[in-house]
């Protein structure tokens, strides 16, 4: 009687699991750092990557001059530039908003408003973005929120203006950055920034 066969073993390997239209990939871990951070969670979506923004999707209309923050204002929470990176038309594409304040700032939720684009939020926050670390900013510091912006394929236009309106809470200086107790003077403020638009491949051949 004949011994089995040794089973053989594969080491090193990731197992491929097929899901979908996609394939997901078990066991492979990158050990470099990454480039930039990625934001904590990305929004699912109803359109694949590459599809123009859904025309259902909600529109909020831009807020009037009046209640936009002034761009010569430098105090409180404000954004560190009113000129937001690139976005693709046809694309999805997540765009940092960097912000800074001179006081300790609590409770950031922040929600965006576009002309000529859809909207998303990451899927832990889902109505709203905050910041990278946490909903909580010390005076001189720095971090971002990430909102997703689609536009449609075909648009013509070469720049996005949006309202970014940023709700918080500043706290009592160092007490209040002392304590995790997020209590205060609630705030609200919108700045109205702009985005370049690159036209996608389609627009370009077409």
């Amino acid at each position: 009687m004949s011994a089995p066969a040794p089973r053989r073993t594969l080491l090193g390997r990731a197992a491929l699991v097929a899901v979908g239209a996609g394939v997901v990939v078990l066991g492979a871990q990158s050990m470099g750092p990454a480039a930039t951070p990625t934001p904590r969670a990305v929004a699912p979506v109803s359109s694949a990557p590459g599809a123009p923004a859904s025309p259902d999707g909600p529109v909020t209309p831009l807020a009037p001059e009046s209640d936009l923050v002034d761009a010569s204002v430098s105090t409180g929470l404000r954004p560190v530039t009113r000129t937001l990176g690139a976005v693709v038309a046809g694309q999805q594409s997540w765009v940092r908003i960097p912000w800074t304040t001179d006081t300790p700032v609590c409770a950031v939720t922040v929600t965006v408003a576009a002309a000529g684009a859809d909207v998303g939020y990451p899927v832990n926050t889902g109505a709203y973005s905050s910041f990278y670390r946490q909903d909580r900013l010390a005076a001189s510091v720095r971090d971002y929120t990430a909102v997703r912006f689609s536009v449609p394929a075909f648009s013509a236009a070469t720049v996005v203006t949006a309202d970014v309106t940023a709700s918080y809470t500043t706290t009592a200086g160092a007490a209040g950055k002392a304590s995790r107790a997020c209590v205060g003077t609630n705030v609200t403020r919108t700045y109205r920034v702009t985005l370049p638009v690159q036209a996608s491949a389609a627009g370009r051949d077409a």
